[in-house]
């Protein structure tokens, strides 16, 4: 509001403040651009840091607009150096922009290593320690990249941990010298692993170890819960694999009775296509199960009743299947011994045999039902049964022969006739 003009001197001092203000703006919006900061001050007494080995910087306009990098879910590589053109693919459009980047190092095998993993975090380390500007970079595909070895000579019982433990990214698995830690941080570390895999193993019903146990339950028929198995400890993680990241195929190897057996497993990764891998198994284990046995506690002879104090039952694990089946409680008590038997015998189908309910001669009440009508008469029994069997019994006076069906001591009722001529018999 001073009308007054300026003087020379104000003039220059103006002009002066301008040019800096607009060299700084025109600055801080250039080092903006390209994700960098301003620092407040400079300090040349202090050496700068150490540049990396292998640093690229694009600059091109097309990397300033950004570009998209794609992860692939598995790689092969051939030698120890896995470069990011092997892990990760990238658009024509993009060629420009990560074409320097393609040979850079993301990780080395150790000697003999056949499989690792390479994860979305290891590419953004190196990236950003090569000096790329993450800001710009857009990252598509899974988190995790299995690469596999094409040169490296392995075992081929332990390729499928190695493989396994890559592909749930897991770098320390294949560490066979614990030694290194204390013993007291191991062992908390062991029981840790233990009390973690068993909550895995109840929760989880689709692991490798529970299809073996199922497999082997349907094939002996018994419930998954009465076997007991012991697996090999080097195929403990192999046993921890489950659905769905992977799918299993599972041949039977040796399965004739309890006691050795063994599987060929197949594990396939969840994938399809050309991007699904397998690897090929034995597991071997020693199965047991569990038992509800009829033991007899004293000498029965032939054909004698069997009572609730002649046997006693027991529950036991078992190492092999009885060829014949083992009958329960309940179907031994009441029944008669089909020979002589010793204490100590496991009461089976073939030991013992359903009490008569008449014999040959003896006189059989039958009874027919006929509508609201009952009738009953007495027949001749003309051959031995048991509860539930149709004999044929004969009427003394009409001289007809009937099929009836016991339902007691001397008890039955009337099945389809059969007329028979006196002169037959």
């Amino acid at each position: 509001m001073n009308p007054r003009p300026l003087s020379m001197r104000k003039k220059v001092q103006l002009m002066v403040a301008l040019t800096i203000l607009a060299w700084a703006t025109q600055t801080l919006f250039h080092q903006w651009g390209f994700g960098a900061g301003v620092s407040a001050q400079e300090h040349p007494a202090v050496a700068p840091p150490a540049a990396p080995s292998e640093k690229f910087v694009p600059g091109t306009a097309r990397f300033a607009a950004g570009a998209t990098l794609e992860m692939r879910t598995e790689a092969t590589v051939l030698g120890t150096e896995v470069k990011l053109k092997q892990v990760c693919r990238w658009s024509s459009a993009d060629d420009a922009v990560f074409a320097p980047l393609a040979d850079l190092v993301l990780a080395r095998f150790e000697e003999n290593q056949p499989f690792r993993p390479v994860t979305l975090d290891q590419i953004r380390s190196t990236l950003h320690d090569a000096g790329v500007n993450l800001a710009v970079v857009r990252f598509s595909g899974p988190t995790s990249c299995t690469v596999a070895r094409s040169d490296a000579e392995f075992d081929e019982a332990d390729a499928l941990l190695e493989w396994a433990g890559a592909k749930q990214g897991d770098t320390h698995k294949g560490s066979k010298t614990p030694t290194e830690r204390p013993p007291s941080l191991a062992a908390a570390e062991l029981a840790a692993d233990v009390a973690r895999a068993e909550v895995r193993e109840e929760s989880d019903r689709s692991t490798l170890k529970s299809l073996l146990i199922h497999d082997l339950a349907v094939r002996f028929k018994l419930a998954p819960e009465d076997l007991h198995l012991t697996f090999n400890p080097k195929d403990d993680q192999a046993l921890r694999l489950a659905e769905p990241q992977f799918r299993f195929d599972i041949q039977p190897r040796r399965l004739r009775n309890l006691g050795a057996v063994a599987w060929d497993v197949q594990v396939l990764t969840a994938g399809g296509g050309a991007t699904r891998k397998s690897q090929k198994m034995t597991v071997a284990a020693t199965a047991r199960a569990w038992q509800r046995q009829v033991v007899l506690v004293k000498s029965l002879s032939f054909k004698q009743t069997i009572r609730d104090g002649d046997v006693t039952e027991r529950r036991v694990l078992v190492d092999a299947l009885h060829d014949e089946m083992l009958l329960s409680l309940k179907q031994v008590v009441g029944q008669q011994a089909a020979r002589e038997l010793r204490p100590g015998a496991v009461m089976t189908a073939k030991m013992v045999q359903a009490v008569p309910l008449a014999r040959g001669g003896q006189f059989v009440t039958v009874l027919l039902n006929r509508g609201g009508v009952s009738i009953k008469t007495v027949a001749r029994a003309m051959e031995e049964g048991s509860y539930g069997q149709t004999i044929k019994v004969k009427n003394e006076a009409t001289r007809d022969v009937f099929e009836v069906v016991l339902t007691g001591p001397q008890e039955a009722t009337l099945g389809p006739a059969q007329t028979v001529e006196a002169s037959a018999r």
